[in-house]
């Protein structure tokens, strides 16, 4: 790490502009203007929000490529496993569609966290070139994929539920294609969701301004004409990006919990055959998913409408709502290696795959694990091979 570890290789903080309407900048067009008579500003990563810096530093720098480096590899093991196993059923079409979503969130974040965190180039103003760049894949793009994942985990509580109440009928109910063709519907309605934000986004201002790394030397920075407001439209959005798909979550997770509390029950009463603990094995893996991300989204959700929603203008509440923000990004990050540590604990076929995948030996437990499952009654394996 550089210096203190905090603020670069001198170890101390970027130089601070004057912020009391005193600067002048220079606009493209060559009219000049003070930051008095102009709510324009050129974007500075620390000077944007000087007292929260080092939180975000720390991480972006420490946290996200540690992240990155464990996740990414996990969730393509992951794809890897479901294609080369045969997991070819449109539960697993949408569990790849999750993990590939994932890697975009995290590689999105993962570049402009290295240029300005890592290499340490935020001790400037944000030159123009990254301006649109920087907005969209440290916020936008990781809005749509989180909304996206939202998405498709209600779509997979959906296909699981379809399975346990109507096993004989799933191949016709359920098919590659058709939720393929969800998935890609789904993207456009989470694009949609976000698309006053990307279109606010968009309204950058080129400016030209003194750096303040070399003196005397001018950079392009950049500010923004307008910026996203609360409106009809925001509410609405969030409550189709965020709200809804959480409720549709919770109810799902409850009827799942309920049906294994009832298979419980059955196996006391030696009532449960092989088919029915292959059905409880893949409700206990759904439950588990479902779980990992209502654990993570719903406090996340209660807390921001509770104490950050009317936005107090105090400095305090400004800086503990950014490092409430960056912890829940750190939760959520680690969700997304749930359905990796879900699958390979509780999914004999998964772990079968990962061992091939690493050219780990099978003994003799693949030919018992091969003559148990053509024992099984045509519906224990409709069912197992959702699992």
């Amino acid at each position: 790490m550089k210096g203190n570890g905090v603020f670069g290789s001198k170890g101390v903080r970027p130089p601070t502009p004057p912020l009391d309407g005193g600067r002048t900048f220079e606009r493209q067009n060559g009219t000049n203007y003070t930051d008095f008579d102009q709510p324009l500003r050129p974007y500075h990563v620390f000077i944007h929000d000087m007292d929260s810096y080092d939180s975000k530093f720390l991480t972006y720098f420490v946290f996200q490529p540690i992240f990155t480096v464990i996740i990414v590899p996990m969730n393509i093991l992951l794809v890897w496993a479901f294609i080369r196993g045969g997991f070819r059923s449109p539960t697993h079409v949408v569990l790849i569609a999750i993990a590939i979503f994932n890697n975009i969130h995290l590689l999105s974040i993962a570049i402009p966290s290295f240029y300005f965190y890592v290499l340490d180039y935020g001790k400037d103003y944000v030159p123009f070139s990254w301006c649109l760049p920087f907005m969209l894949m440290m916020n936008r793009i990781p809005k749509i994929c989180a909304s996206q994942t939202l998405y498709l985990t209600v779509l997979l509580g959906l296909h699981r539920y379809l399975i346990v109440k109507f096993p004989l009928k799933v191949n016709t109910m359920l098919k590659n294609g058709q939720t393929i063709f969800l998935v890609f519907v789904l993207t456009g309605i989470a694009i949609t969701c976000d698309l006053q934000y990307i279109v606010a986004v968009s309204g950058i201002y080129p400016l030209s301004v003194e750096s303040l790394i070399t003196p005397g030397t001018n950079v392009t920075g950049c500010a923004w004409k307008t910026k996203p407001t609360i409106d009809v439209n925001a509410v609405i959005t969030d409550i189709a990006s965020t709200f809804l798909p959480i409720g549709v979550l919770i109810i799902l997770t409850v009827m799942f919990i309920w049906i294994n509390i009832k298979q419980i029950r059955s196996i006391r009463r030696s009532r449960l055959g092989n088919s029915d603990r292959d059905t409880r094995r893949m409700i206990v893996i759904t439950t588990c998913i479902l779980s990992s991300v209502i654990l993570v989204s719903v406090p996340e959700v209660i807390i921001k409408q509770i104490l950050f929603t009317h936005g107090r203008p105090c400095k305090t509440c400004i800086v503990s709502k950014t490092k409430f923000t960056l912890i829940m990004h750190c939760l959520t990050n680690l969700t997304f290696a749930a359905n990796f540590i879900i699958y390979s604990c509780l999914s004999e076929k998964f772990r079968i795959q990962l061992k091939r995948i690493f050219c780990i030996r099978i003994f003799a437990t693949s030919g018992s694990h091969t003559n148990g499952t053509s024992n099984t009654s045509r519906v224990a394996k409709q069912t197992l091979s959702v699992i």
